[in-house]
């Protein structure tokens, strides 16, 4: 925890010496909810007509905030290692790390733990410009539901991002899984638009990846009330995602900064 706080410090430090830029993010947020909100008055007449969306409480407005607000936190997940290993591959700090005793997974960890900090605030604040400004209605009592679905889906998008990272650290700039995932994820997942619309094959394709079970999930608990039990089958392919990913990530990553190490490459950027 006292590596950890230290790789958050200094993050911290840095974003702090960058004063209005909490303001702009915050800002941002805002245009984000007013954009979809009025986009989602032109559709006010014909949400009721369409039974995709009718499953998850038939506002528009409400169902893409949550896919909004979880996209953006997934696609740090994914890019957030990637993108710290190659920040510290650029200035030189990367093999620095490596040479002390901390554990491999602990650099790896705290030098993402600003970013998905960071964005998970962002997530909540537009989640809150929706709920209290444009009056979003949301089931407060399913919050021990939604706190564990998010659980496992930080946890099973974490294990892409660290497998990610490990095509950096072998190939520096070859990394062939992050865009690949966040494509998919925005195309298929449902993020702006239900995955119900789309041909049965494609739904059951979508299916593979954990943004899909995440959204159904936190839509149906937070914009219909519903329980655990059902939203079963999304928790479960949740925590088959994570179970299955998070070993195999850091045992891919450990491999390829073994492998680096005896390349000679660690250094190279």
């Amino acid at each position: 925890m006292r590596i950890l706080w230290a790789f958050l410090k200094r993050d911290l430090a840095i974003a702090f010496s960058y004063r209005f830029q909490a303001f702009f993010q915050v800002a941002s947020m805002f245009s984000l909810a007013v954009t979809f909100f009025f986009l989602s008055l032109m559709l006010r007449r014909v949400e009721g007509s369409i039974d995709a969306l009718g499953k998850y409480g038939g506002s528009y407005f409400a169902f893409v905030l949550i896919g909004l607000a979880t996209s953006m936190y997934v696609d740090a997940s994914l890019r957030s290692f990637a993108q710290s290993i190659r920040s510290a591959q650029m200035t030189g700090t990367f093999e620095a790390m490596l040479t002390t005793q901390t554990p491999v997974g602990v650099i790896v960890a705290g030098s993402a733990l600003y970013t998905l900090g960071s964005t998970g605030l962002r997530s909540i604040i537009l989640m809150a410009f929706g709920v209290f400004v444009f009056g979003i209605h949301v089931h407060a009592s399913a919050a021990p539901t939604v706190v564990a679905v998010l659980v496992l889906t930080v946890a099973s998008t974490l294990a892409l991002g660290i497998f990610s990272a490990g095509f950096i650290v072998l190939f520096k700039q070859g990394d062939p899984l992050t865009n690949a995932i966040s494509g998919l994820s925005w195309l298929l997942s449902g993020v702006l638009y239900p995955k119900e619309i789309l041909p049965r094959w494609v739904q059951e394709l979508a299916g593979y990846l954990p943004l899909t079970h995440a959204l159904e999930a936190l839509r149906l608990t937070l914009l219909k009330g519903a329980s655990a039990s059902d939203v079963s089958r999304g928790i479960t392919g949740l925590a088959t995602f994570a179970a299955l990913g998070l070993p195999a990530s850091l045992a891919w990553f450990t491999w390829a900064v073994k492998r680096a190490r005896v390349a000679g490459s660690l250094a190279k950027y």
